[in-house]
């Protein structure tokens, strides 16, 4: 006479089939880090997939020979959380760059900065939401290198800065 966990192994084989590892939901963050009062919800997306809007600087969707952007922030008003989309494709080789200028963009919204700065940026950068990310980009690999970890994220590559330049304190 066959045992019962033998007679129901059949049974419980689809079961253990299921159990796979679920990408997480185009909505919700893959990982998140806090620093500064600012928690950020990071995501990768599909290579191309950011910026499907037509820009002033000529972005047009349909067209795959125009910039796309490399990383997208959403943050609304003074508000603690943002997402922060980076398209792994297009921030390859300069990928502590652009996390730190999304992350700009997320310490703008939440302490309300903006800066009247235009010096050394190219004409994408000279508009007015987008100054103060890419000062805060600069800032950041100026005093930390090109280390992800003060941003809060896993990173081999030591940083040159105990801690991500704080948006409260500087104006750029």
């Amino acid at each position: 006479m066959p045992s019962p966990v033998r007679l129901l192994l059949p049974a419980l084989l689809p079961l253990l089939s299921s159990c796979t590892i679920v990408s997480p939901h185009r909505d919700q963050a893959q990982w998140t880090t806090s620093v500064h009062g600012v928690t950020a919800h990071w995501r990768w997306v599909t290579p191309g997939s950011l910026g499907g809007v037509l820009t002033t600087l000529g972005h047009q969707p349909e067209n795959h020979t125009t910039p796309r952007y490399a990383g997208t922030a959403i943050t609304l008003g003074n508000t603690a959380q943002c997402v922060i989309d980076i398209d792994p494709a297009l921030s390859r080789g300069r990928l502590v760059e652009v996390a730190a200028h999304e992350f700009g963009h997320c310490a703008a919204g939440r302490y309300n900065k903006v800066s009247l700065n235009t010096a050394g940026l190219d004409e994408y950068h000279r508009q007015l939401f987008e100054r103060y990310a890419e000062h805060y980009a600069r800032l950041y690999v100026e005093q930390c290198g090109l280390s992800l970890r003060p941003l809060g994220w896993f990173d081999l590559t030591p940083a040159t800065c105990e801690v991500a330049p704080d948006p409260r304190l500087i104006r750029l």
